[in-house]
């Protein structure tokens, strides 16, 4: 529902400087995030949001108004194939292990 990404977008823009913002996709964020959504979290630097398709898993950890360090794992998509398929349907869960360090503000 288009809704809910318009509120995702106020949501981000809101978010005070020095917050850390986790996202994931639930049921297709390919064709109900518009994209002035996917626009602002490409601009917090997501790589993936762009070429999300039908039931993409993706999730996404970014960092506003500072820079996480390169060696953390910040994002991970996996698509929708019928072939490989963990779920009826759905691909396999996104799994992002690390540690952000606390001082980076």
């Amino acid at each position: 529902l288009y809704e809910h990404s318009a509120e995702m977008a106020t949501f981000i823009k809101n978010a005070p400087q020095g917050s850390l913002l986790l996202m994931v996709t639930h049921d297709d964020g390919s064709t109900r995030l518009k994209s002035d959504a996917k626009t602002l979290i490409e601009a917090l630097g997501s790589k993936e949001i762009q070429n999300m398709k039908f039931r993409s898993s993706w999730a996404f950890i970014a960092a506003k108004g500072f820079k996480l360090p390169d060696d953390i794992q910040t994002e991970k998509i996996n698509h929708s194939d019928n072939k490989k398929n963990r779920y009826s349907g759905w691909p396999a869960e996104i799994v992002i292990e690390g540690c952000i360090p606390r001082n980076l503000i």
